[in-house]
C-alpha cells in the first residue's frame, strides 16, 4: 500500500485559473513511520468507541517576517482560528454549515507557553527564511518550535516556490517535521487573506488529523481500504478545480458523484463546507490513537487554553533568543535572532568577546576574533514591560587551522564509504548517499541517492568533503564533477545543490544549483535509472572568489522530491591538469552500442582532433587493445574477448578518463 502525505488547499481564482498543484502535501512527508500510523488510524476508526466530548487543540503560529505585510496582525491570525471552528464544528449560520458533521474537533490559540510564560499564541521571527524553500523547513523550526504532543505548530511565510499555498505533517511522522506551513494571504480571511475564505488552514489541518485528499490513489479498488481510506467519500480520480460536477469514478455502488464539496479537494473554497462521518471517525482515531496528549485536560490547563483559564489583559514581554550558527571558526560572524514573545520592540544586546560588544538592533551580526567560550546577554522591552535573559557559553570559537593542500580528487574507486576525509549527513536516518558500481565514469564505482525509493521528502543527504585549503592552488581554483539524473515523472524533480562554507560551516553560499531540466541527463522513467557513458554530465565551478581562503567546506547535496536515481562521480578540485576545455571535450566522448557483443564505436565530438590514445583493460588491469586514432568516429572490434566488464581508458594531451565497457 503506498502511503503519500499532503498539503494545502487553494485559492479559486489561482486554481481554476492554472490547475497547478497548490497542496505539496503529497511531496513533503512519507516514510514508514507513517505507514505504521496509516495502519493505526484504519483500526482505530473501525474499533472507535466515540463519547462525542469535543476535543480541544491548543495552537501556536510562528510568523516569519521581513518588516513587510507578511507579518500579518493578531487579529488575521485568529480569523483564520475562527474558520478552522466554523468548518471543524459545522457551526451554524457560518460557510462551515454545510451537509457534513462535526468532526468534534476545536482549536484555540495557547495562553500559556512551554515555560509557563503568557503569552498571545503568537511568536514573531524577522528572517529571511520567510522567502521558504521545503528543504529549509527544519531551519524555521531550529529558530522556533513549540512541543508537538502539546501545541499545533503552525507557520506563516511569505512565499512557497511553485505555486504552493502551503503544506503539512502527518500523524506518525518526525516529531521536528510536524506541523503546518502556509502562506501568509492564505492564512485567514481578513487582512492580506481578505481575497480567501481561510480553507487552506482547514484543508492543511486536515491531513494534520490524517486525512487524505479525496482523489489520494485515484478511484482505488475499495472505497474503504483504498482511494483515501474513507468509506463514505465517494471515490475521486483526479483533483477538481472551481466548483463544477464531475462524477470520474464509477467503482462505487451506488455511483455517486464527486463530493466536490468536501474541504480534502482542490474545489474552490467557496463551494468547500463538508467533512464527512468517516472523516471524523479518522481525525478522532488520530486523536485517539496518535495525538492523545494534545487534547487532555491537563494539557488545556497548561498550555491556557482550557474554559476556565483566565488571562491577564497584558502579557509581559519574555526575552529570548537563538543562532543557527553560534559555533564558528575564529574571526568569523555569529547571526543572533530575537525570539522574544510579546510584542518586544526595544532591544538591548551585550555579546562578551564580540565585535560590536553592545548593540540595540534586533537581529546583530557579531564577529568573533578570539578563541574561546563567550556569554551573551538580551534586554528586552514592549514600552510596558522589560525583560531579561543571559545565555552562558552560548558562542564556540574555534582555530580551524589550515586545511588540505590542492589538487583534491575523489572517484571512489577504492569502494570504502565514505572515503577518508568526506562525511556524509544524512538527517532522518533513511535512504541517504551510497556507493554504486553500476553506473560510474571512473572504472569501478560512483555514488548515488536513490530518490526513486526515498519517501522523505524535501529532505536534504549531504556529502560534505573535507576542508580545503584554496589559497595553495598556483591558477584559479576550480571544481569539477560527473553527475548522471532522470526524472520518475515529468511533474516532480530532485535537486542537486552544491554549496560552500569559509566559516567552518556556520554559513553556506550556493554555488551551483540544477533541478529540472538542468539536472535531466536521462529520459524520464519509472524503473531505476542506470545512465550509459552519454547520460552523463560535468559540472565545473569557478572558485575565484575564495582563492586565497585555507580552510574552505564544500558539500554536494541532494534534495529529495519523488525523482530518480542521482549519482556523483570524479569530483576534483584545483586540478590544474585539467582545463575548462579538456573537461568540455570528454562531455563529447560517446561509446556505442553499449553494452555490446564486441564490436562498437568510439566517437569525438569536437572540432580540434588531437593525437588520441584508446587502450582498453580487463577488470584484472591487464591491457587487451591499444589504438592510436586520429579520426572523430573509430570502430574497435573486440569480439574475441570473453563476456564482462572491460574499461577503456582515454588520453588526449593530459587528459586522462575511463569509461566502462559491457561486452555480453
Amino acid at each position: 500500500m503506498k502511503i503519500t502525505i499532503s498539503v494545502l488547499l487553494l485559492a479559486s481564482n489561482f486554481i481554476a485559473q492554472n490547475h497547478s498543484e497548490p497542496c505539496a502535501f503529497d511531496h513533503i512527508s512519507n516514510n514508514q513511520n507513517i505507514v505504521k500510523a496509516e495502519k493505526v488510524i484504519q483500526q482505530g476508526a473501525i474499533t472507535l468507541k466515540s463519547n462525542h466530548t469535543i476535543k480541544t487543540i491548543p495552537v501556536v503560529v510562528h510568523v516569519f517576517h521581513q518588516g513587510g505585510t507578511e507579518n500579518i496582525s493578531e487579529t488575521q491570525i485568529q480569523s483564520q482560528i475562527d474558520v478552522l471552528n466554523e468548518d471543524y464544528g459545522k457551526l451554524t449560520g457560518t460557510p462551515g454549515d454545510g451537509n457534513g458533521v462535526d468532526t468534534e474537533v476545536r482549536f484555540k490559540l495557547a495562553k500559556i507557553d512551554p515555560n509557563g510564560n503568557c503569552t498571545n499564541g503568537v511568536v514573531r521571527i524577522n528572517s529571511s527564511l520567510t522567502n521558504h524553500k521545503t528543504y529549509e523547513r527544519p531551519l524555521l523550526k531550529q529558530i522556533s518550535f513549540w512541543d508537538n504532543t502539546k501545541y499545533l505548530n503552525i507557520y506563516i511565510v511569505k512565499s512557497i516556490p511553485g505555486g504552493t499555498l502551503g503544506y503539512s505533517s502527518f500523524p506518525g511522522g518526525p516529531a521536528d517535521e510536524d506541523g503546518l506551513v502556509v502562506r501568509h494571504n492564505y492564512f485567514g480571511r481578513i487582512g492580506t487573506a481578505s481575497s480567501s475564505m481561510g480553507r487552506t488552514g482547514t484543508h492543511e489541518v486536515g491531513h494534520w488529523l490524517g486525512l487524505y485528499h479525496t482523489f489520494n490513489n485515484s478511484c482505488g479498488t475499495d472505497l474503504c481500504t483504498d482511494g483515501d481510506y474513507v468509506c463514505d467519500t465517494p471515490p475521486v480520480a483526479t483533483a477538481n478545480f472551481g466548483c463544477s460536477a464531475s462524477n470520474s469514478c464509477s467503482n462505487d455502488s451506488p455511483d455517486l458523484p464527486d463530493q466536490i464539496e468536501n474541504y480534502m479537494d482542490y474545489t474552490s473554497e467557496i463551494c468547500s463546507n463538508m467533512f464527512t462521518e468517516g472523516q471524523r471517525l479518522r481525525v478522532q482515531s488520530s486523536l485517539t490513537n496518535l495525538r492523545a496528549d494534545i487534547w487532555t485536560q491537563t494539557n488545556l490547563v497548561a498550555t491556557g487554553t482550557d474554559s476556565l483559564y483566565a488571562p491577564p489583559l497584558v502579557c509581559s514581554v519574555v526575552a529570548d533568543f537563538t543562532s543557527l550558527n553560534p559555533e564558528i571558526c575564529v574571526n568569523n560572524d555569529v547571526n543572533f535572532i530575537n525570539t522574544s514573545l510579546n510584542e518586544a520592540n526595544a532591544w538591548t544586546w551585550y555579546f562578551q568577546g564580540g565585535t560590536p560588544s553592545t548593540s540595540n538592533i534586533e537581529n546583530p551580526v557579531v564577529n568573533y576574533s578570539s578563541l574561546g567560550m563567550f556569554d551573551v546577554s538580551l534586554v528586552v522591552t514592549n514600552g510596558t514591560t522589560t525583560d531579561s535573559i543571559v545565555m552562558s557559553n552560548f558562542v564556540s570559537v574555534t582555530n580551524p587551522g589550515v586545511g588540505q593542500t590542492l589538487p583534491f580528487q575523489e572517484n571512489f574507486d577504492s569502494g570504502i564509504f565514505p572515503p577518508n576525509g568526506i562525511s556524509i549527513n544524512n538527517p532522518d536516518g533513511g535512504i541517504g548517499w551510497e556507493l554504486d558500481s553500476n553506473a560510474s565514469v571512473s572504472p569501478n564505482y560512483s555514488i548515488r541517492l536513490d530518490n526513486l525509493n526515498s519517501t522523505n521528502y524535501g529532505t536534504i543527504d549531504e556529502v560534505v568533503l573535507p576542508f580545503l585549503d584554496l589559497s595553495s592552488n598556483t591558477t584559479t581554483p576550480w571544481m569539477k564533477f560527473n553527475w548522471a539524473y532522470a526524472k520518475s515523472v515529468s511533474l516532480y524533480t530532485d535537486e542537486l545543490i552544491v554549496q560552500l562554507s569559509t566559516d567552518c560551516g556556520a554559513t553556506w553560499t550556493q554555488i551551483l544549483y540544477k533541478n529540472h531540466n538542468s539536472l535531466v541527463t536521462g529520459p524520464t522513467q519509472t524503473t531505476p535509472f542506470i545512465p550509459d557513458d552519454s547520460q552523463w554530465k560535468n559540472a565545473k565551478i569557478n572558485l575565484s572568489a575564495y582563492s586565497n581562503e585555507q580552510n574552505v567546506l564544500i558539500k554536494i547535496m541532494n534534495v529529495t522530491d519523488g525523482g530518480n536515481y542521482l549519482y556523483i562521480d570524479d569530483i576534483t578540485i584545483g586540478d590544474n591538469s585539467l582545463s575548462i576545455e579538456n573537461i568540455d571535450l570528454l562531455e563529447g566522448l560517446k561509446i556505442y552500442p553499449n553494452p555490446t557483443s564486441g564490436s562498437f564505436s568510439v566517437a569525438f565530438e569536437f572540432e580540434n582532433n588531437l593525437p588520441t590514445q584508446l587502450r582498453i583493460f580487463s577488470v584484472e588491469g591487464k591491457l587487451i587493445r591499444q589504438v592510436a586514432v586520429q579520426n572523430s568516429i573509430t570502430a574497435i572490434d573486440l569480439e574475441n574477448v570473453p563476456t564482462g566488464i572491460y574499461f577503456l581508458m582515454y588520453e588526449q594531451n593530459e587528459l586522462i578518463r575511463t569509461r566502462k565497457i559491457n561486452i555480453k
